[in-house]
């Protein structure tokens, strides 16, 4: 198999435990773009976080906020595919309320946080008292809670009560936290169903594509896509329904596998 193009998720996978890209990485996803191959990155980070941790014109196309928006690098344009209903996050929002630490609200640009006075400092993290403060579109939400042991049963709830939301459960793969949180998108708006809509565009199959991810929101990905690429550091269910496995986030695993594997 000829692979067209080479997809990654960012967190726990490209970024390292300090959230950096390495030279390594850099350097050998440059040399397959220039060889003419697509490089996109598929990440739940929105705009202004990805253009905070590292140089876009590594990339053809950015697939951001869990699939809900396609930026084109070379023409710096990009296409909002879906969003989460204000009504809605307002009602999530004030079932949630008593029980969440913090509630973000992301957009393309800004990640809006509410009841907690965040220590980012970042230009992209604001405090709002109220949803209604929200002009921008609202591409996907996070919650995360003071206790999460009852997280399944608070996924759970959202499933049952709003048919247009799909809620992950999500847990960093790169750190020792074992704290876990909820992001939610618009139904069928994921990883996947996005990167399909892309290949489309750009007549690729999805069997022609390489996808490195990790954690939860690349399940819908990383074993529909011709060669689905876990990192060491990734989740369990991540790694059995990858076809291959790679070194970790930390010691350039996205390089080492590009430069060893002999189908590419």
């Amino acid at each position: 198999m000829k692979y067209k193009m080479i997809s990654m998720d960012f967190d726990g996978t490209l970024l390292t435990s300090n959230k950096k890209v390495t030279d390594k990485n850099k350097n050998v996803l440059l040399k397959y773009k220039k060889d003419n191959y697509i490089i996109v990155g598929i990440t739940a980070r929105n705009f202004s976080s990805v253009n905070n941790v590292c140089d876009i014109d590594m990339f053809n196309y950015l697939i951001l906020n869990n699939g809900a928006y396609i930026y084109d690098v070379k023409n710096k344009d990009g296409i909002n595919l879906n969003s989460v209903d204000k009504n809605i996050a307002i009602k999530i929002t004030n079932y949630f309320e008593k029980i969440a630490d913090e509630i973000q609200f992301c957009s393309l640009n800004k990640y809006y946080t509410y009841k907690k006075n965040s220590k980012d400092r970042r230009s992209f993290f604001q405090r709002v008292e109220d949803i209604s403060e929200i002009e921008e579109t609202i591409c996907r939400m996070n919650i995360f809670f003071i206790d999460d042991n009852e997280i399944n049963k608070y996924k759970e709830y959202i499933e049952k009560t709003f048919e247009n939301i799909d809620v992950i459960v999500m847990s960093d793969t790169d750190n020792k936290s074992n704290k876990k949180w909820l992001t939610l998108n618009h139904k069928n708006m994921n990883k996947f169903d996005t990167l399909k809509k892309l290949c489309l565009k750009l007549d690729i199959s999805t069997d022609e594509v390489i996808f490195f991810g990790d954690g939860a929101n690349d399940l819908s990905i990383i074993s529909q896509v011709g060669l689905g690429v876990a990192m060491e550091n990734a989740l369990e269910e991540v790694k059995n329904k990858a076809k291959e496995i790679t070194l970790s986030n930390d010691e350039d695993g996205i390089a080492y596998f590009l430069e060893n594997y002999n189908n590419i």
